[in-house]
């Protein structure tokens, strides 16, 4: 889920509070918002090369994701040829900001 993301801000505030700067506010986790990085990626039903494709998303398509399951996530697309599908691709073929590294004033 989102654990990932939360663990990932708090150990970023922690790093950097270690470290003598000064951070305005709490750490946060970044947004949902992703997109493809690989050519073309298949929308899986489950989260595995066996279960049945329910769409095919493109390079620089973009998605929000909903949920992990190992080396896998599922996403809803937001755009292109696969708008509305929900499915399950493989984490290397997609990019998520992990981690809001703005630093203030932003």
């Amino acid at each position: 889920m989102r654990a990932r993301r939360v663990i990932a801000a708090l150990s970023l505030a922690v790093a950097v509070t270690g470290s003598g700067i000064v951070v305005a506010g709490p750490a946060q986790a970044a947004d949902n918002r992703c997109y493809i990085t690989a050519s073309s990626a298949k929308l899986r039903s489950k989260a595995t090369t066996n279960s049945t494709a329910v769409g095919v998303a493109y390079k620089n398509n973009k998605c929000k994701d909903l949920d992990y399951k190992g080396s896998w996530v599922k996403l809803r697309m937001t755009n292109g040829n696969a708008k509305g599908k929900v499915g399950w691709v493989r984490l290397d073929l997609v990019h998520e900001p992990t981690v809001d590294t703005c630093t203030p004033p932003c």
